[in-house]
């Protein structure tokens, strides 16, 4: 096997470096100076609970339905207003679930709802993200895609991202399939401060 003799080593950095593959260079194996993380990248609790907060209204205490929130999730399953059973970050119930109306469960099962929710999103990004990420910047993203849908909805966000101009995420972010749509334009203003800096405000 031929060897290659084009490795990327960013001199500019001095943390410690890590190996990430890629498929944006000719090289699997890329090697660099950064913090950023290599894959594999799981979606955070702090995620969890700012999607919820978009879903339920607030982080802690009793929001404008009157339901009961921890951490953003509502741990007591409730009737949405289409009538669906719902708990945690919006999940839908199903029988498979074995919940019914007006039944508790606990945060971390709620939290298990959603990843499992944000799994079609999360895994979309693993496969076709190609360069390291912070874990506020994984998170950012999985944010748009689950509100974007994660096949063409995302489609230039990846190709943006895998350009490595991290700097040039929070305004593309900002404006990414937002539309004219003021509440979806202050999500994306959240989201693109979760990229850049690692903010995870939902309040609206």
């Amino acid at each position: 096997m031929r060897a290659c003799s084009c490795p990327y080593i960013d001199t500019q950095m001095s943390e410690p470096p890590t190996t990430a593959t890629s498929i944006l260079n000719p090289c699997s194996i890329v090697t660099r100076y950064s913090r950023r993380l290599t894959k594999p990248w799981k979606v955070s609790n702090e995620l969890i609970s700012f999607l919820g907060v978009w879903e339920s209204g607030i982080l802690n205490g009793k929001n404008f339905q009157r339901h009961d929130v921890t951490d953003g999730l509502i741990l007591t399953a409730y009737t949405d207003d289409r009538g669906h059973p719902t708990v945690g970050m919006g999940h839908l119930i199903v029988p498979a679930d074995r919940i019914k109306v007006g039944q508790a469960i606990t945060l971390e099962r709620a939290r298990e709802f959603a990843r499992r929710d944000l799994e079609q999103a999360s895994s979309a990004l693993h496969w076709q993200v190609g360069v390291p990420l912070f874990q506020f910047d994984f998170d950012a993203l999985v944010s748009v895609a689950f509100n974007c849908g994660a096949g063409n909805g995302i489609a230039d966000l990846v190709a943006q991202v895998n350009k490595e101009t991290y700097e040039k995420m929070f305004d593309f972010i900002r404006y990414y399939r937002r539309g004219h749509h003021r509440t979806l334009a202050y999500r994306r203003y959240t989201e693109a401060k979760m990229f850049a800096a690692g903010v995870y405000d939902a309040s609206h």
